[in-house]
This record gives C-alpha cells, structure tokens and sequence, in this order.
C-alpha cells in the first residue's frame, strides 16, 4: 500500500513539473508574441483591430500573471497540488485559445 503511495506521489510530481516546463515555455512564447503584436506589420489600422489588439494584450497580461503564480504554487505547495494541478491544465487551454487568437489577428493584419 506504502508503495502505491510512493507511486502516486512520483506520478503527481512528475506531471506537475512537466506542466511546470511546459507554463515557463508558454511565457517564453507569451513574451515573442507580444513582440509580435509590437511590430509595425501589426499596428491597428482600423478601430476595430485596435479592439482586438488591446483585448489580446490585457488577455496575455492576465495569463502571463496567471501563468507566474500557479509555476510558484506549483514549485512551493506540495500539500494542495491537484488543485494546482488542475489550474495549470486551464491554463494552458487557456493559453491555447489565446495562441489561437493572436493568429487570427496576425493573419488579419497582413
């Protein structure tokens, strides 16, 4: 039984530092898409993309500070882990549609 436990906790740890690699990734992809988006290609040239554009900043604003304190509480708290597990998991679907999103503007801007 001891064993299943040992196991069970290796799994968690493991899962939570590859998500733990994988959130330090998207930041570092965060950071080269808001360079991106600060480009003179992407400059708004109607008020419509200017809305689109300020949305997508203050959304990669709120995920960039999301992304940060769940890596801390991953790192730090070993007691509620599948709770931040499980953050981490919204995360980075979260990040995927944001992804998602800031191509469709790039595309849009061309």
């Amino acid at each position: 039984m001891e064993k299943i436990k040992k196991n069970l906790h290796h799994l968690r740890e493991g899962d939570s530092n590859a998500l733990i690699v994988r959130l330090e990734r998207n930041q570092r992809n965060l950071s080269q898409m808001r360079s991106q988006l600060r480009s003179y290609r992407c400059e708004p040239k109607t008020y419509n993309l200017f809305e689109r554009i300020e949305a997508l900043k203050n959304t990669m604003d709120r995920c960039s500070k999301n992304h940060k304190e769940v890596i801390h509480a991953l790192k730090g708290d070993e007691n509620s882990m599948g709770e931040y597990v499980s953050e981490a998991k919204k995360q980075l679907s979260e990040f995927r549609k944001l992804h998602e999103n800031i191509e469709d503007y790039l595309s849009n801007c061309e």
